[in-house]
């Protein structure tokens, strides 16, 4: 039997963490959802339909490391650091395309492929059965190696695998019902995330407009200090109702100044920026500073009556 030329992934909701005994519980890895396509050669899939094949050279053998034949795996490809994921060294991977980056990026930031589902084998959809099944034939066909790495899932415990992930510093857990079905481009409360966020204050520096959608206020233009320099920590643009957005463009009118306040240029650069006195101070959530000092994820949460000096950069983790 032939496989579907593609498959949208399955896809969880957002939850707190919880104990249950009729949920698996994973690491949630922190890398590029990826669906393998295994024949008598692999073709990798992304989460949005694309072959990326060929940005990821070091597994194109994985077709080799399966018992059977005519697989579809479900995974993310992933980049360690000091043996935890890296979404920062990953996304050097993702955007090279050249052939002479591709072979840096090999050299420097290997990959590897998480599995944790198997959705056909032998050419036969295997969607249907229960995920703990899945699981089981998982483990029975595939050949770990250094590129290949099934990943593992604990029963009931979800809360201290949570526990667990907070101490590693890792992005969160997944739970999914181990009597569940694949479901293919649904979002299911089958599976649910838990992901471990972080927040900071920062001194609101601007923000931006976009004629193409929020023409009042797309984002605020965050920084923080060390000593007396105010380091960019890029755009903050989800969390704000309409309400907000009213009052703080009404407390932004006395502040407002033609040149940035910023000690480095903002980057990406922005021309549709009003610039502001670095007066008023917002609490961020995120995921993680990234090593060009931005904030994945980030949610605005609020206003904070702190002054803009206690704003400093050793307080952000």
């Amino acid at each position: 039997m032939k496989l579907p030329l593609q498959i949208s992934p399955m896809l969880a909701i957002a939850a707190e963490p919880f104990n249950s005994p009729d949920y698996l519980f994973e690491i949630k890895w922190d890398g590029l959802r990826c669906l393998a396509f295994l024949t008598d050669t692999t073709r990798l899939q992304s989460r949005n339909l694309r072959d990326i094949s060929f940005q990821y050279p070091e597994l194109t053998t994985l077709h080799q490391k399966v018992h059977k034949t005519n697989t579809i795996l479900d995974g993310e490809i992933i980049v360690l650091e000091a043996g935890k994921p890296s979404f920062f060294r990953l996304q050097s991977r993702m955007h090279a395309t050249s052939e002479q980056s591709i072979k840096y990026g090999m050299r420097k930031h290997p990959v590897i492929y998480m599995a944790f589902d198997l959705l056909y084998s032998e050419g036969k959809s295997l969607m249907h059965l229960p995920l703990y099944e899945r699981q089981e034939l998982l483990y029975s066909i595939l050949i770990p190696n250094q590129h290949l790495v099934i990943s593992q899932a604990i029963p009931e415990q979800g809360l201290s695998l949570y526990s667990q992930a907070v101490k590693l510093g890792l992005e969160g857990i997944i739970g999914k019902e181990k009597n569940s079905p694949y479901l293919p481009g649904k979002r299911s409360p089958a599976w649910q995330k838990s992901r471990i966020t972080k927040s900071a204050n920062f001194v609101i520096c601007g923000y931006t407009t976009n004629p193409k959608g929020r023409e009042d206020l797309s984002a605020l233009i965050i920084g923080a200090y060390t000593g007396q320099d105010l380091l960019p920590y890029g755009l903050v643009g989800t969390g704000f109702s309409q309400a907000e957005i009213d009052y703080l463009l009404n407390l932004f009118k006395p502040l407002l100044i033609n040149k940035s306040c910023l000690t480095k240029p903002l980057y990406p650069p922005s021309h549709r920026v009003q610039w502001l006195q670095p007066q008023l101070v917002c609490e961020v959530e995120y995921l993680e500073v990234t090593g060009d000092h931005h904030l994945r994820h980030p949610f605005y949460k609020g206003l904070r009556k702190i002054e803009a000096k206690e704003c400093q950069i050793d307080l952000i983790k």
